[in-house]
């Protein structure tokens, strides 16, 4: 469209697709393992597997997540944060599937996992500290804010390379299995790294020699602003496993319940069935990250839509049904966590960056020579470089 073709008064340049029907609705009929409705009620027959106590905890994870997900928007639009990668409407997916492990079992993660670290025993100031570049969080100040990871929680942060490292976690794996050792592994990525060749050649090797591992594909809908419909002519992301002789199962992604059973079953058959391919499908309520401008290739209706199937206000339903949660114990436990997350922000900021020498340490577990010739030549330089 033109510039004089345009409606007056409108400055939209984008070409957003046709709003697509939620496949959560028919979720059954699709062969996607459902426990809840939209509105939080269990589905006829079915059991949630979880205790009151444990949807409490993972619910208050979730919207710990979610606050933190707002703070860190507004810290990137207010210039104090460089960048962010929001998750939301992806919380349960993550936090129910991580949930279904042990702390000793391994997890590679993508980019909108930070309940993990939560569940793992992280706190808001160390994330924080990652998401500021402060030098003494576990990685050191030296990756985009939310790639995080900690080896002492033997979570394993992930490459800005889509799905590079999902071969690695299958490695993993392998050399666990090797071992003798009973650790499982689970590995997340988006819908888009499945068009990706290390994603075919991880599920190869899976398929061959049957590593305990999980394959989490959380379908959301979009790789950046690329649909599902462009991503592949498969009917779903589930089915690629057929090709590698691995088994594949669709879930509710917003459904904690779902998730948690389906993530669940697949870490106990590792041992003896090796790997399991998880399609989760939800949806990503906001922006790819704070680049995009979803509204160039998406409507605000098909995201309207999706939203009635928010992951947090459908645990927050079942709480409601089942355990006589109430709107004064939700806006409780929201103070809480606001204060929680200002606390953790005024903390984190006020710690220190990390030198221009600290780039060269804990690169190898012995320092090399080239490495050292490196530093000091920098270190010389800036010495110079300060001198009148």
């Amino acid at each position: 469209m033109t510039k004089a073709a345009r409606p007056q008064g409108s400055s939209f340049l984008g070409s957003p697709r046709e709003p697509q029907p939620v496949v959560l609705q028919h979720a059954r009929e699709a062969g996607i393992r459902q426990v809840i409705d939209r509105h939080g009620r269990l589905h006829d027959g079915e059991d949630p597997g979880l205790t009151p106590e444990q949807v409490r905890r993972l619910y208050e994870i979730m919207v710990t997540v979610r606050v933190l997900d707002e703070r860190g928007w507004e810290l990137q639009r207010a210039g104090r944060v460089h960048f962010w990668i929001p998750s939301r409407g992806q919380e349960a997916a993550h936090v129910a599937s991580a949930a279904a492990l042990r702390d000793r079992d391994w997890v590679f993660l993508a980019d909108r996992e930070p309940g993990v670290m939560l569940l793992r025993g992280a706190s808001l100031e160390q994330i924080f500290s990652q998401v500021f570049g402060r030098r003494d969080e576990p990685l050191q100040g030296r990756r985009l804010p939310l790639l995080l990871g900690d080896r002492r929680r033997n979570i394993v942060p992930c490459t800005t390379q889509v799905g590079s490292y999902i071969p690695h976690a299958a490695g993993a794996a392998w050399a666990a299995r090797l071992k003798g050792h009973d650790t499982r592994f689970i590995v997340y990525f988006g819908d888009g790294a499945t068009s990706r060749g290390e994603f075919h050649s991880a599920l190869n090797f899976a398929g061959i020699f049957r590593p305990p591992v999980i394959f989490f594909c959380q379908n959301n809908g979009w790789a950046v602003s690329t649909p599902t419909d462009r991503q592949t002519a498969s009917e779903t992301f589930a089915q690629k496993a057929d090709a590698y002789a691995v088994v594949g199962q669709r879930v509710d992604g917003n459904d904690i319940f779902a998730v948690h059973e389906v993530t669940r079953q697949a870490w106990e058959a590792a041992p003896q069935r090796g790997a399991t391919l998880i399609e989760a499908v939800t949806y990503r309520l906001g922006f790819h990250t704070s680049s995009d401008n979803p509204d160039l290739y998406r409507t605000r209706s098909e995201v309207e839509a999706w939203a009635e199937w928010d992951p947090i206000a459908r645990t927050r339903g079942f709480l409601a049904t089942y355990t006589g949660w109430t709107e004064d114990d939700d806006a409780a436990l929201v103070r809480t966590i606001r204060d929680r997350v200002r606390d953790a922000i005024h903390r984190a900021e006020a710690k220190p960056l990390p030198g221009p020498a600290d780039q060269f340490e804990h690169v190898f577990a012995e320092e090399t020579w080239l490495l050292a010739e490196q530093r000091e030549r920098l270190l010389a330089d800036l010495v110079d470089g300060a001198t009148p």
